[in-house]
């Protein structure tokens, strides 16, 4: 089961930028490849590490580096292994850790890894996980390393200082996939929703490095699956959109780490699956593209925390989805490729 069947079309190689200030996108310098579900990483330079990903002729090893102060796209070394519905996190030192995906063999899975160093432009070979994984999670820790989870119940951490993994706490069986996590500001991860046995969830799940421990908490009012989880500069968490199969949800709801309890707040203007949601500076959500009943979106409109509403925006250049939209150091927002 992909989340993405609902719509498939082709992918494109367009990029635009958002400018707050403005309220305005202005397309920039296109990637020399199309791709859809790619990673995009800002690194500590401030230029943008696109990796992997699927275009027209199949899934992709190519990278690709956005240079915010020129608008141009330049090459960069290519992964060992081809990969979509991987992961991309910066580690401390500026390298990027990939992790698992779907690779062009059949569609099998993998528990390889690999990193990205920007000083030599190489690739490298990483110790592979204990685990295969897809659409999985990998979040950077306060302590410098990388808890990764998902495709399963195993989780597992990778130390940057050691190059090794090592086994973490067993989450809470039955397993879910497709869920969507968010780092607390106490160090915790929490996990939303997802599919066990083809029936979405609204249970969750939170992660306590300090004990290595996986706690079921309250359950979010609505089933979701292909929605976001932001943190809030509160240090609540909005969750937006996603599907329950056959419907597409405007739905939002606040998790409150200090009262472990689930809030509905005002819903989108759309019902969004699939959609991107970077935090802006002033600590306000974007909202850009996604999916909806019928057909991808070029909307994009802006949660305002402080009042507790959205408020529409500039529309994108053209629909996307399956896109990625990345903060730059700038302030404005990267949007790159989809379809």
């Amino acid at each position: 089961m992909h989340l993405e069947s609902r719509i498939y079309f082709k992918a494109n190689s367009t990029t635009e930028l958002y400018d707050p200030s403005a309220d305005q996108w202005t397309t920039t310098g296109s990637t020399a490849l199309p791709r859809e579900f790619h990673t995009a990483t800002l690194l500590k330079s401030g230029k943008v590490l696109v990796a992997g990903g699927q275009g027209p002729t199949g899934y992709m090893a190519e990278c690709e580096i956005y240079d915010p102060s020129t608008g141009q796209w330049n090459t960069a070394a290519s992964m060992a292994t081809p990969r979509k519905y991987h992961t991309a996190t910066l580690l401390n030192s500026d390298q990027v850790l990939v992790t698992g995906g779907t690779t062009i063999e059949s569609d099998v899975i993998v528990n390889s890894s690999e990193i990205y160093d920007p000083l030599t432009d190489k690739w490298s070979h990483a110790a592979s996980m204990t685990a295969a994984r897809s659409e999985h999670t990998a979040m950077l820790l306060n302590s410098g390393k990388v808890l990764v989870f998902g495709y399963g119940l195993s989780s597992e951490i990778y130390d940057p200082s050691t190059g090794q993994w090592n086994s973490a706490a067993t989450m809470k069986p039955p397993a879910r996939y497709y869920s969507i996590a968010a780092l607390l500001k106490s160090g915790k991860v929490l996990d939303t929703g997802g599919v066990r046995s083809d029936i979405y969830q609204a249970e969750c799940d939170i992660y306590d490095p300090s004990t290595d421990q996986w706690d079921t908490i309250a359950s979010m009012t609505r089933t979701r699956a292909a929605h976001t989880a932001i943190l809030l500069s509160s240090g609540k968490v909005l969750v937006t959109g996603g599907e329950t199969y056959p419907n597409v949800w405007a739905s939002c709801e606040i998790y409150d780490p200090s009262t472990g309890k689930w809030n509905n707040v005002t819903s989108m203007s759309e019902e969004l699956a699939s959609h991107t949601t970077p935090v802006l500076k002033p600590g306000k959500v974007l909202d850009t593209g996604g999916y909806g009943n019928t057909r991808s979106w070029d909307s994009s409109e802006i949660y305002d925390p402080s009042t507790g509403k959205w408020n529409p925006s500039a529309r994108l250049s053209k629909a996307r989805v399956y896109h990625t939209a990345t903060l730059l150091n700038s302030g404005k927002v990267l949007v790159i490729g989809g379809e």
